[in-house]
């Protein structure tokens, strides 16, 4: 059995050198990392632990809203340079506002919950829904035009897939307010960095915050460093004491069932 984390690549050479593995379990959702049909076609089960980390990605992903709202880390690093800029930094409310969730998994309905306690009207789009615990939160399915069209804050909250890969885009930043504010915390790839760096030196959208990249660690020199309308985080979602511990214990007690008893949870790669 193999635990990983995001930064060890399961393929390859690793795979064709260890006849016995069983099972690769990463400690947390994602799988980017891991060729999973190599796995399949050698008869190795992966399993992802999907929620030991998930409420710390969706608080993660609501202070990235709360951040961009307010301007927070412009508003620190100005008053730190010395500079008393209070009538720079106009922001708004989260009250009112509709936030727009791509992805209504898990970590997608957690973000609502939290949004909707801050009184905000919570729409979705999500390709496969759980109509039941959306129905339950109050949360309309929306299909993804309408839902850009409408929404104040677009949060992502979806796997990078070939159907995923820069689902955000030109044509979608098009579509978005001018006043919204762009937040990804799930999966680098998933938005177009060219695209979107164009939306917001051309003022076409009012902001984001990203926590994941197309490549990490962002390099230097990189086209958002000009940019003064996002904030940038180092893929600290998942970055909380209370998540790292909780995503270890879930993979132990997965790889455990599985030896022990042939119990085969989360699998992604059947």
């Amino acid at each position: 059995a193999v635990i990983v984390r995001s930064s060890t690549n399961i393929e390859g050479e690793l795979l064709n050198a260890d006849q016995k593995l069983k099972i690769v379990v990463p400690a947390g959702i994602g799988v980017d990392n891991i060729y999973l049909s190599a796995c399949k076609d050698k008869g190795i089960v992966v399993e992802n632990t999907p929620f030991g980390n998930a409420n710390s990605a969706a608080e993660h992903a609501v202070a990235l809203m709360f951040a961009a709202a307010r301007f927070v880390p412009q508003a620190h690093e100005k008053l730190i340079n010395g500079e008393w800029a209070k009538k720079l930094f106009m922001g708004v409310e989260l009250k009112g506002k509709t936030l727009g969730l791509i992805g209504a998994g898990n970590i997608g309905r957690l973000v609502a919950q939290k949004a909707i306690g801050l009184g905000m009207n919570v729409i979705a789009y999500d390709p496969y829904p759980n109509q039941k615990a959306l129905d339950e939160l109050g949360v309309n399915i929306l299909d993804l035009n309408d839902l850009l069209r409408g929404a104040d804050f677009v949060s992502l909250h979806i796997p990078l897939l070939d159907s995923t890969k820069h689902i955000m885009g030109q044509e979608q930043f098009e579509i978005m307010k001018e006043t919204a504010i762009l937040i990804n915390a799930s999966r680098g790839g998933t938005v177009d960095e060219g695209a979107l760096t164009q939306a917001l030196i051309d003022g076409r959208i009012a902001g984001a915050a990203l926590d994941v990249f197309e490549e990490e660690p962002l390099g230097a020199g990189h086209a958002f460093e000009d940019l003064n309308n996002i904030i940038l985080t180092p893929h600290l979602g998942a970055s909380t004491h209370d998540a790292q511990i909780q995503v270890a214990v879930d993979a132990a007690e997965q790889i455990e069932a599985f030896l022990k008893d042939e119990i085969i949870k989360n699998q992604v790669n059947s």
